[in-house]
């Protein structure tokens, strides 16, 4: 039997013809755009990215820097031991100057001689405050004392008939002295603040009175 003859005109068979070719028009799915998706079962489309992520890991599509090696601290060299016995004697000597509470106006003259025993390794500082001191009359020269410790440090407390129960700090060049309970009518409690150079020793006060007032001062000596 002979087939039967395309009735169609000619133009319509050979774009026809052309379409079903590779070389024709795109062929289009009918299953329409992310059909893909919907054939995964929903429980696990949301590992999806997941899956991705880990193709693309093995796949090389992913990559991950190496972390640098942390590159070792350096070893601090070991700083020169100082000598501490010949710092405290640099500091030892005759000190002369004068206090000013900055707050009243009044004025006094102060002296220090400062000591330090090798063999002991004992500062003894031995003061002479003059004028009006707390408001009252000048107090008889005292000696304080207390042993050097490690670092440079010097820690030592005691009783004194002006300051009452007193403690003084020092690190290094500075140094704290605190007073809690001054034996006078009027004051409660002092502290200073003080600087040491090897030539002088200066600093700040204050003093906290019963009527919860203050007042402020400066002393200055210098080694004489």
């Amino acid at each position: 039997m002979m087939p039967l003859l395309d009735a169609r005109p000619r133009a319509v068979r050979l774009r026809k013809a052309l379409s079903s070719t590779a070389f024709g028009t795109r062929n289009v799915d009918s299953r329409g755009p992310g059909w893909y998706l919907t054939a995964v079962p929903t429980a696990l489309r949301p590992l999806l990215p997941l899956l991705t992520i880990l193709l693309l890991s093995a796949c090389g599509g992913v990559s991950t820097a190496a972390k640098p090696s942390p590159s070792p601290s350096p070893t601090p060299a070991p700083s020169a031991s100082t000598d501490l016995g010949s710092l405290a004697l640099a500091f030892a000597g005759p000190y002369a100057g004068t206090w000013t509470n900055t707050t009243f106006g009044s004025k006094g003259t102060v002296m220090a001689v400062i000591a330090f025993d090798p063999a002991t390794q004992t500062v003894t500082a031995n003061l002479t405050v003059g004028g009006m001191v707390f408001g009252g009359p000048a107090p008889p020269p005292e000696t304080f004392s207390g042993k050097l410790g490690q670092l440079g440090s010097l820690a030592f407390s005691g009783h004194s008939p002006t300051f009452g129960d007193f403690s003084v700090t020092t690190t290094g060049p500075t140094f704290v002295m605190k007073a809690q309970n001054v034996p006078n009518a009027r004051v409660d409690h002092f502290e200073a603040d003080g600087l040491l150079t090897g030539t002088t020793i200066s600093g700040t006060y204050k003093v906290f009175f019963k009527d919860s007032t203050t007042a402020d001062g400066v002393f200055s000596l210098a080694k004489s």
